[in-house]
């Protein structure tokens, strides 16, 4: 109980604080990952597979191999409207479990849909504005594509 009384349970970063670049784990792997199947071909997936699915940007970003990938700046912009998450101490966790390991735990529920999800559509809008071709569209999986698009992102 002591510890509890004298330890942070949240940590607080500013806007300022936000990270401005994603970490990408791919060049640290010993043995990189073998590439998404084709599910009617099982051959591995090329760019050509995937772009009517995603905007080439976010197809580069998956198949990147550079460290860091910087977030773009209207990416940003959406993030600061319910980010940085906080980050919560589950003492009582660590306690049940008789660790010395320190756990947290992203408190999601500041974001307006109590959720990480609903941003990922308006990043993928962002990304196919800038493509030449087709039209936004939701996102696929995850329940994306149960948030509607404002109008404005359709123009």
């Amino acid at each position: 109980m002591e510890e509890t009384l004298m330890t942070d349970r949240k940590i607080l970063l500013s806007e300022k604080e936000m990270p401005t670049r994603w970490y990408n784990i791919a060049p640290d792997l010993k043995t990189p990952l073998a590439p998404p199947l084709h599910p009617a071909t099982h051959k591995p997936l090329g760019p050509a597979d995937l772009a009517p699915l995603f905007p080439m940007e976010i197809i580069k970003q998956e198949v990147s191999i550079d460290p860091w990938i910087d977030i773009p700046q209207e990416v940003l912009d959406i993030l600061k409207l319910w980010r940085p998450t906080p980050l919560v101490r589950a003492l009582s966790l660590e306690k049940a479990l008789g660790t010395k390991a320190r756990i947290y735990y992203k408190n999601e529920s500041v974001s307006p849909a109590g959720s990480h999800k609903p941003p990922w559509p308006r990043f993928t809008i962002i990304k196919k504005k800038g493509s030449k071709g087709s039209r936004p569209r939701p996102g696929r999986g995850s329940g994306d594509q149960l948030f509607p698009l404002p109008a404005p992102c359709l123009n």
